[in-house]
């Protein structure tokens, strides 16, 4: 698969390519926290911080790792309160600790409002066939590429997070790279203004995306996973490597005797 970098029309830039590999087709793109309680759609960037601000302690109390620059939620509720005129992936940005917490929680299962993505095709492709569905006709990798210049709409923003963050090491191993998609509301004027932000899906705030803007779908036949996977194991891309953990290792020592190995 080959996605060719080209120039927005108007001759504005166009971000490297980022993609998402899912085990079926019929599957959107859904954020972990989407996935994971049935009342995402009302969580708001607030009360999520509020809950890993909570979670805070005892994450550092039983993994013996610090985030001392991590604003508590009073500084950070009064961050939000300004973020209308700032923009709220500037403020974000400002604080990349913050994106540091947000990115461990995520790595190790907390439900998080990040959708991951991977600068590289194949490694998604290893996610679309190695966590793939037993019912699926089709895998399906997305792939996004921003124009780097503009954003959705006014109290719309979708923004991309890294590559260069200092967090787990499945960051840099998977290629990763995260992206945030919220819609501000506002209460209230002058001094009783209080903002927040709305977590978006993805999938709907993609496809209503602006036009210089690239979003794709490629489908690919379940019937071909022993193949592709092999054909990935043979460039060193294989769950072990992605993860780097004992049972990625077992998994993939499996998977070399039990698929790939012939009889």
């Amino acid at each position: 698969m080959r996605i060719e970098h080209e120039q927005a029309n108007a001759g504005r830039p166009l971000a490297e390519p980022l993609f998402r590999g899912v085990g079926n087709s019929d599957w959107g793109l859904e954020t972990t926290l989407e996935r994971s309680i049935d009342a995402a759609h009302t969580e708001t960037l607030g009360s999520y911080y509020q809950k890993i601000d909570r979670s805070k302690p005892a994450v550092e109390s039983l993994t013996g790792r610090e985030w001392l620059d991590i604003p508590d939620w009073p500084a950070f509720s009064a961050q939000l309160d300004r973020s209308a005129e700032a923009w709220i992936d500037r403020i974000l940005s400002n604080s990349p600790s913050i994106y540091q917490y947000l990115i461990y929680l995520r790595h190790h299962g907390f439900p998080s409002p990040l959708l991951d993505w991977t600068r590289s095709a194949y490694v998604a492709a290893l996610f679309a066939f190695d966590w793939m569905d037993r019912c699926a006709k089709y895998v399906a990798v997305y792939v996004y590429i921003r124009d780097s210049l503009q954003s959705f709409g006014s109290d719309e923003h979708l923004f991309v997070v890294g590559p260069y963050i200092r967090t787990h090491p499945r960051h840099f191993l998977q290629q990763s790279q995260y992206s945030l998609c919220l819609q501000l509301q506002v209460e209230g004027s002058g001094d009783n203004r209080r903002c927040d932000y709305r977590f978006l899906s993805h999938g709907p705030a993609l496809d209503k995306g602006l036009n210089s803007d690239i979003f794709l779908k490629i489908l690919v036949p379940a019937s071909e996973r022993r193949r592709a996977l092999m054909q990935l194991d043979s460039m060193n891309l294989n769950p072990y490597t992605l993860f780097s953990s004992e049972e990625s290792l077992i998994r993939t020592i499996a998977r070399r005797e039990l698929l790939f190995a012939k009889p």
